[in-house]
C-alpha cells in the first residue's frame, strides 16, 4: 500500500511540476490516459487517481470525450498541492517575490503552540519570522514555530528565505501533505507589523492561522501570517468534479 501511494505521489507530483513550469500550458490539452500510464509504467487506476487530485484543485479541466486539460486561468489557482504558496501567489500576480529572515530563535512552547503541534509543555521549539514583499513592497508577515525535534541536525545557519515547503525539506527532512487554514479580519494595532507592513495603525488587514501537516497527520509546523491585500489580492479556485 505504501509503493502505491508513493508511486501516486510521484506521479502527481511530476504532472503539477510540468503544470506550474508550463511544460503543459494554460489550455493545453495533457496527454491521454494510455500515454501517461506508458509514460510512466504505472497502472490506469492510478493515473485517474492523480487527475482526480488535480482537477479537484482547479488545476486541470477533464471534458467528457475530450480529454484533459491545463486549466485556462491556471497562474490564478494560487496553491501547491492544495496550499496556499505566497511566493507563488506573488509571481502570478505579477511581481518579484522576495522574502527577508527578520528574526530566527529557539525557545520553550507556549501552552497553546504545544497543544497545536502535539508536544510536551515547554518542548524547544524554532521560531521563524519573515516578511514576504511583492517589488519590494512587504504585504505578508508570517511567524512559523517549528518543534527543534523535526531539525535532522545542529546547524550554525538555516536559510529563513526559502519557501517553507524548502525549508522543512532541507533541514527537517519532512514534506508538508496538507494544511487546515482560519483566515479571520485584524487590523494593524501593533508597532511591529505597522512597521514592517508599512502601513497606517488601524489599517484592516486579514489573518491566517495555520497548522502544516506531514503524510502521517503529525503537525509540523504552526503559524500565523499578517496579510495586506491592499498590496495583492487574494483569490481562490474551487474546482467542482
Amino acid at each position: 500500500m505504501n509503493q502505491i501511494k508513493a508511486t501516486i505521489e510521484h506521479v502527481e507530483g511530476t504532472l503539477r511540476e510540468r503544470i506550474q513550469q508550463r511544460a503543459y500550458g494554460p489550455g493545453e490539452q495533457l496527454p491521454t490516459e494510455l500515454a501517461l500510464t506508458a509514460e510512466f509504467g504505472v497502472s490506469r487506476a492510478t493515473i485517474r487517481t492523480v487527475l482526480t487530485r488535480l482537477a479537484s484543485e482547479g488545476l486541470i479541466i477533464r471534458r467528457q470525450g475530450a480529454g484533459t486539460y491545463v486549466n485556462q486561468r491556471v497562474g490564478e489557482v494560487n496553491t501547491l498541492g492544495g496550499l496556499l504558496d505566497y511566493g507563488r501567489l506573488i509571481t502570478e500576480s505579477g511581481y518579484q517575490p522576495t522574502i527577508q529572515s527578520i528574526s530566527m530563535l529557539q525557545r520553550e512552547a507556549t501552552e497553546a503552540e504545544a497543544e497545536l503541534l502535539n508536544l510536551a509543555p515547554g518542548e524547544p521549539v524554532m521560531v521563524l519570522v519573515r516578511l514576504f514583499l511583492a517589488d519590494e513592497r512587504p504585504f505578508i508577515l508570517a511567524t512559523n514555530v517549528i518543534p527543534q525535534a523535526l531539525f535532522s541536525s545542529n546547524d550554525d545557519f538555516y536559510d529563513g528565505r526559502l519557501p517553507l515547503h524548502l525549508f522543512l525539506q532541507q533541514y527537517c527532512q519532512q514534506t508538508i501533505a496538507y494544511a487546515i487554514y482560519e483566515i479571520s479580519p485584524t487590523q494593524a494595532d501593533d508597532a511591529k507589523t505597522i512597521q514592517l507592513l508599512n502601513c497606517p495603525p488601524g489599517q484592516q488587514l486579514l489573518q491566517f492561522a495555520t497548522t502544516f501537516y506531514n503524510q502521517a497527520d503529525r503537525p509540523l509546523v504552526w503559524g500565523h501570517s499578517t496579510y495586506d491585500d491592499s498590496v495583492v489580492k487574494l483569490r481562490f479556485m474551487q474546482s467542482w468534479v
